[in-house]
């Protein structure tokens, strides 16, 4: 025992004579004594694991043997010839066998590799350590800014939250969009579908969107399955260039990895998300796009030898999406009072909306948004078709104003789509005609926002209300543009003066009738500013006014001055009534042309 120590110490304890411990018995236990409480003996446990074997490997499958205790969703670790481990996803079992998908390289899996049943569950750090980086579906750094430090690992595949702990949704989420927040509301926690052709301003869109929500405290995780490196790079360049990188997290399939990455990809995405909900935090959730995410479970299905349906596409692919946005919801506040917002994108086909994918996901989500190729080629961005965009969440949490006006945008909108062929058509049309066609023109010119232009809900109501009551309607239309920048411009220098008008649309619990607050910001308007913009609207202005107040004026004004007629009773009138009636029956009847 004592040579066994001197042999341990020997390099610890230089320059102690090893002589005298062995002659001092009591030095000798107070080592012991020591090292058996800086080293306790560590009981011996056997540790039982599940082994298999890998028979087949092609195309990312793999199929393996010998692990009856698998479940789905499990993780196994395949060694590999070269010493390291790769993980695979189990998707199948069956009585002989497991099937699964590799995450990541599979050219270095072998058949006869030995395969380890780790028994857990695919799991991804979340927290603000992931906030500002680009990570893979597992969970890998991509940015090559070092370790991702997450504040806890998530279960990629959670069950979502149940009816009972789900609330209405009364909080609307601002994008700062004026088509959007008018005419196409979206609440936390609501699932908004946003679909459209190629290349149409789906991904823009978005992007704006998460940069207008700097400083609302929302929480961004912008997934993108089957992306192209170089532009996921570009869009997390121009977050970074607008200081939304900070509160933003990006989770990258690209084209390049294999499918099984690109489908958990936006499972991973709402893993992160749900991390921030626990918290009682409101998160938002952007797929872009899972029409390319169906196909990459497509690809794999058939790889598994499962039986295709419509379009080859696998029966439980109405599941796949399903149980992926039922996890967006808003949670009662005695549970974690969190919401995850989720704007899941799909692409159309020549403007089938038709199509399954496109379907499937639309009778899942909370409504859509539609962005239109025609729109775009007449220069309107973002090029959102309202008339064919929806919102099923309804204007119970927009502020009554704006909801008011929003409703009238879009009722006018809907009957320029109908009536403005008659402008390119060789005939007359009446005045009344020619007005919803300006109106609609000058509609659409309010909604063409560029990027980086960010609308609170008292400047889009502003911007309404000059537009739906008609003082523009015979504006000209290069002026309408400047206008719109000279109203919001205005109201942010005078912000203070219009405390008012700021506190009326800005909440629902206001009396939406009374429009005196916007009538008065828009006479100061003109009053304080000498532009051209500013002449040219008080001039339509005074017209509207004035058409205003001439009916009232010509009306003829009972019991005036040279009129000796007095008004008869209403007691007189009641009892002239019976005579009236007598007298209409004895009257003989009109002549009608005889028929013929």
């Amino acid at each position: 025992m004592i040579g066994s120590i001197e042999d341990f110490l020997k390099d610890e304890l230089e320059g102690i004579d090893l002589k005298i411990i062995k002659k001092d018995r009591d030095s000798q236990s107070k080592i012991t004594e020591m090292l058996e409480k800086s080293l306790p003996e560590a009981e011996l446990t056997p540790e039982i694991l599940e082994v298999g074997e890998v028979i087949y490997i092609g195309d990312g499958i793999c199929k393996i043997i010998g692990l009856s205790n698998a479940r789905i969703d499990d993780v196994l670790k395949i060694k590999t010839d070269e010493g390291g481990d790769v993980l695979v996803l189990v998707l199948g079992i069956s009585s002989d066998l497991v099937e699964t998908v590799v995450l990541g390289d599979y050219f270095g899996v072998k058949k006869g590799n030995m395969v380890i049943s780790t028994q857990k569950t695919l799991k991804i750090p979340a927290g603000n350590g992931v906030l500002g980086r680009v990570i893979s579906p597992i969970g890998k750094p991509l940015d090559g800014k070092g370790v991702i430090r997450g504040s806890k690992l998530m279960e990629v595949e959670r069950p979502a939250p149940p009816v009972y702990m789900r609330t209405p949704i009364i909080d609307q989420l601002k994008t700062g969009f004026l088509v959007v927040d008018s005419i196409i509301p979206i609440g936390r926690g609501q699932r908004e579908l946003v679909t459209g052709d190629r290349k149409t301003g789906k991904t823009r869109l978005m992007a704006d969107i998460i940069c207008n929500l700097k400083g609302q405290n929302i929480y961004c995780i912008y997934v993108t399955i089957g992306g192209q490196k170089a532009k996921v790079k570009a869009f997390s360049q121009y977050l970074g260039k607008h200081g939304a990188l900070e509160y933003t997290t990006i989770v990258m399939g690209s084209s390049d990895d294999p499918p099984s990455l690109n489908y958990l990809a936006p499972y991973a995405g709402t893993a992160i998300a749900e991390y921030f909900s626990d918290l009682g935090k409101d998160a938002l959730v952007i797929y872009d796009d899972l029409s390319k995410h169906a196909k990459a479970y497509r690809q794999m299905s058939l790889l598994l030898k499962r039986s295709p349906g419509r379009d080859a596409y696998p029966g439980d692919i109405f599941y796949l999406h399903s149980r992926l946005l039922e996890r967006s919801a808003k949670v009662a506040t005695e549970f974690t009072g969190g919401s995850i917002t989720a704007l899941p994108l799909c692409e159309t086909q020549n403007g089938d909306i038709s199509e399954y994918i496109t379907t499937n996901l639309m009778s899942i989500t909370d409504g859509h948004i539609y962005l239109d190729s025609q729109m775009l080629h007449d220069g309107i961005l973002p090029a959102v078709n309202s008339s064919s965009s929806v919102s099923r969440i309804g204007g119970s949490i927009q502020p009554k104003i704006l909801r008011n006006y929003g409703s009238m945008a879009g009722s006018q909108l809907a009957r320029y789509n109908e009536v403005k062929s008659y402008e390119t058509m060789n005939t007359e049309i009446t005045q009344e005609t020619e007005k919803e066609i300006n109106r609609g023109k000058r509609i659409l010119e309010f909604f063409n926002q560029a990027s980086g232009l960010n609308f609170t809900p008292t400047e889009e109501t502003i911007l309404l209300f000059v537009t739906c009551e008609g003082y523009i309607d015979y504006l000209a239309l290069d002026l309408v543009a400047k206008l719109k920048i000279e109203l919001v411009d205005f109201y942010r220098k005078k912000i203070d003066q219009f405390s008012v008008l700021t506190e009326r649309t800005s909440t629902k619990k206001v009396d939406d009738k009374d429009l005196s607050p916007l009538k008065d910001f828009l006479v100061k308007f003109i009053a304080e500013n000498d532009t051209p913009v500013a002449k040219s609207l008080k001039i339509e202005y005074d017209k509207v006014i004035a058409a205003q107040v001439k009916p009232t004026s010509t009306a003829p004004v009972e019991g005036a001055a040279g009129d000796d007629k007095k008004p008869e009773s209403p007691e007189k009138k009641e009892e002239a009534k019976p005579d009236e009636a007598v007298d209409k029956s004895k009257a003989p009847e009109a002549t009608t042309a005889p028929k013929t």
